[in-house]
């Protein structure tokens, strides 16, 4: 009479090790395949639909659930917001419809997925898997491949900010986390992103990330004069060592850098540096002229085409991304996408109320692509739509260990009696 009642746990336990494996298969596909296989964001595309699916038949009552979790509706609603304005521009005038599909996919996901049900410990542990393939990828390319700049399965400038993405994450794990597995596999995957993030050679995000990290360590640790001291050293010997072991590559980028500053002030704008600055001029005489809906992305090629400079005259946008979405939807759609864009460091904290809560690792990622549009357009790729919205959302929701949140915010303390009482739920 013992064996079958011995056994009736372990077969639930391995239901619900299978389940969860299923649910979290896009989050490990867009983690793990999407930037670092070519042509797998297809399988991204069908299983978040094949999942939600799922969810509406086992777990349609989760989604009240997620719908009332406050540190998910600012993302939510304002996702909401995004996909009517950038749909409504594709329907009256044939606008790209990829942003918006993938804003809908994002939010379907989030919204249907019962995350209550789910340990905080399997998205660490896909994260740092991430990094660590990130890396690996990186060296495959470039040393195995002969690939020049690394990120064929998109294109060097979205992986360059995947890589800074989970670099970030593994920093925060170092600083944040108390076991010493996760943190000894944070030091490998930071390492590992690193390296790979400088054989992108994508000057704007190697130019930002430093920054970032610094901004990050900062808010983790106790402001002090100590720690400013040790996180300084920690960055200097980071940079030092990426330095040396990069030191021919990063010489040759800065060199072409100068140089391509000297033409610029001698008039020349045939290299990367003055064909972005003739696309942010063309961008800001469009913006003059429709100021609040743009021209629409048909128009817009159209204007690039007919640009003197032959180098800028056959780019797909303006390697900016608030003067090219400026450009294309106009004062509205760039203040909606701004308002997504910092969506996850909002807070409800009442039914009228709404307040801000810079979580560093949160807010670290968020001002790391920040400051990458200032030289790029993010999210005219939908890998980095996927990646944003998704990691987002689910870090809100699991809440992985950061730093020391704002004290002032009410909630934390129920969030983490939720989180409690999830753990407990899943030992059960």
């Amino acid at each position: 009479m013992m064996i079958p009642n011995s056994s009736k746990p372990s077969l639930a336990q391995v239901k619900r090790l299978l389940e969860t494996l299923f649910l979290i298969t896009p989050l490990a596909v867009m983690l793990v395949s999407i930037f670092n296989f070519v042509d797998t964001k297809w399988l991204l595309s069908r299983l978040i639909p094949l999942v939600c699916v799922y969810c509406l038949v086992f777990y349609r009552n989760d989604i009240k659930t997620n719908w009332q979790k406050s540190p998910i509706i600012p993302l939510l609603v304002t996702s909401m917001l995004a996909f009517v304005y950038f749909t409504l521009a594709h329907i009256l005038r044939g606008d790209q419809f990829g942003y918006s599909r993938t804003l809908l996919a994002c939010l379907a996901y989030l919204s249907l997925v019962p995350w209550s049900r789910m340990s905080p410990s399997i998205m660490k542990w896909l994260l740092l898997i991430a990094a660590i393939v990130c890396g690996l990828n990186a060296g495959y390319e470039y040393y195995m491949m002969g690939v020049p700049r690394v990120g064929i399965a998109t294109n060097p400038i979205p992986y360059a900010l995947y890589c800074a993405m989970l670099a970030l994450v593994c920093l925060n794990f170092i600083l944040s986390e108390r076991q010493w597995v996760i943190r000894c596999l944070a030091a490998l995957g930071l390492a590992t992103t690193l390296a790979a993030l400088i054989l992108t050679d994508v000057r704007g995000v190697l130019l930002f990330f430093p920054l970032v990290a610094l901004y990050l360590t900062l808010r983790v640790l106790a402001i002090s004069s100590r720690h400013c001291l040790f996180s300084a050293l920690v960055i200097l010997v980071s940079v030092t060592s990426a330095y040396l072991v990069f030191q021919n590559k990063i010489d040759l980028r800065i060199q072409q850098t100068a140089i391509e500053i000297q033409d610029v002030a001698s008039g020349h704008y045939g290299t990367s540096t003055g064909i972005r600055l003739n696309l942010w001029q063309e961008g800001l005489s469009i913006t003059k002229r429709h100021l609040f809906f743009g021209v629409g992305d048909s128009e817009l090629r159209s204007s690039i085409r007919k640009m003197e400079n032959p180098g800028a005259a056959v780019q797909p946008h303006l390697h900016n991304q608030y003067i090219d979405t400026l450009s294309r939807y106009g004062v509205f759609g760039l203040a909606i996408l701004l308002i997504w864009l910092i969506s996850p460091l909002l807070v409800i904290k009442s039914k009228s109320r709404v307040g801000m809560r810079l979580d560093p690792l949160i807010s670290s990622i968020v001002l790391m692509i920040a400051l990458a549009s200032l030289t790029d357009v993010p999210f005219h790729h939908t890998h980095v739509v996927y990646l944003f919205t998704l990691l987002s959302g689910v870090l809100l929701i699991m809440r992985l260990p950061s730093s020391c949140m704002d004290s002032s915010d009410s909630s934390d303390s129920s969030d983490s009696s939720d989180s409690s009482d999830r753990l407990s739920e899943i030992k059960n």
